[in-house]
């Protein structure tokens, strides 16, 4: 009778040392986002109250005050999605994997646009919410950039480029 009541409980034991990791991998994460500016802030995932207690660390000079701020934000933070938060930094950091994955597919899409005649179609259909005249005038002239001898790229071609950035950050 007790194996049957214990079987359907999914309980996952934590151990308290893995616990103080986490608190303490969320206070280093708190720490990092309040030496951002609040323009960072912004596009992160962040509730208004942890925006709020960043704001307030900024302010704090003493460093035991500061000390115990952040053990506060740590705290706030157990109550935000991380990993989502954690993806949106590494986004912001050119040092980071995610971010070079980025930035290799957006200049793979920028290659293909340019070379393959398909790719327009791929790319319109994949982010339907592009302005398509816009993104074919970049294509039309970087294409024309990049046939000239020797094929120098142009401000067409970073402008596509940046197109292809901003249709994918949305």
């Amino acid at each position: 009778m007790k194996d049957d009541q214990y079987e359907d409980d999914d309980i996952e034991y934590v151990s308290k040392s893995e616990l103080k990791r986490d608190a303490e991998r969320l206070k280093v994460m708190g720490k990092e986002l309040s030496e951002m500016t609040p323009a960072k802030w912004a596009e992160l995932p962040i509730s208004e109250n942890l925006r709020s207690a960043l704001k307030e660390s900024q302010r704090l000079k003493q460093n035991e005050a500061k000390r115990r701020h952040l053990q506060y934000i740590g705290k706030l933070m157990r109550e935000e999605d991380v990993d989502a938060i954690q993806h949106a930094l590494d986004l912001m950091d050119p040092s980071s994997e995610v971010f070079g994955r980025l930035i290799r597919q957006q200049e793979m899409w920028r290659t293909r646009l340019i070379n393959d005649n398909n790719g327009l179609n791929d790319f319109i259909e994949e982010y339907p919410h592009v302005d398509r005249q816009q993104l074919r005038n970049l294509v039309r002239n970087a294409s024309k950039e990049m046939s000239s001898e020797p094929p120098k790229p142009g401000s067409n071609y970073k402008k596509l480029f940046q197109l292809i950035r901003e249709v994918m950050a949305d």
